[in-house]
């Protein structure tokens, strides 16, 4: 909680200069999700619940670094039997499940931008970080879960466009790899976004 106090602070502080020079941007994404490999046997299926917000500064006219902290959510409804495995339990669980992962990651970023295209300047670009991510369990009354933090890489593609009012438009495209940590194995799954980026 205290990482992510400080970075919402972050967050405000480079929000404030967005508006005072050209080469910051800060912005909010809705993310969608997808898990993959051993996430989407735990909680697969497309979920419609994340979101996240960021800040780039430009350091060239086509290379810009900065950080992203997100928030998404997998979830599936499932009467498979489910093993958790890690350092305080091993058990196998069966019944009407409730499983979730949610999946906060706390990353810097660098991004490349193409030729403009239009109206469209494409771009690819790469996070590293960590994620802070709970996988939990309820069935009828009893609720298991477990969080660890992970060591993470999230390459990204997108578009950016003008909207106007100093204001940009985003799609982007990640994969998000949170490596082995206590346990649970790597999660990966897919996220896309849309959002709306101020300079």
């Amino acid at each position: 909680m205290r990482i992510l106090a400080s970075t919402l602070l972050l967050v405000l502080f480079l929000g404030a200069d967005a508006y005072a020079q050209e080469d910051y941007w800060f912005g909010f994404e809705y993310n969608t999700a997808l898990a993959n490999g051993d996430a989407s046997d735990f909680a697969g299926g497309w979920s419609w619940r994340g979101g996240s917000f960021g800040g780039r500064k430009l350091v060239r006219d086509n290379t810009s670094v900065g950080f992203w902290v997100g928030w998404h959510v997998m979830n599936e409804v499932s009467d498979e039997l489910v093993s958790f495995r890690g350092e305080e339990r091993n058990l196998d669980l069966s019944g009407v499940q409730y499983r979730y992962i949610n999946a906060f990651p706390i990353m810097v970023n660098a991004h490349w931008y193409g030729s403009q295209m239009g109206k469209l300047r494409p771009y690819i670009g790469l996070n590293a970080g960590t994620y802070f991510i709970e996988r939990r369990v309820e069935v009828g009354l009893v609720v298991l879960d477990d969080d660890n933090w992970h060591f993470g890489l999230a390459p990204e593609v997108g578009v950016t466009f003008p909207l106007g009012w100093r204001a940009r438009g985003l799609f982007n495209a990640r994969f998000n790899w949170a490596a082995s940590a206590g346990g649970s194995g790597d999660i990966t799954y897919w996220n896309f976004g849309f959002g709306v980026a101020w300079m």
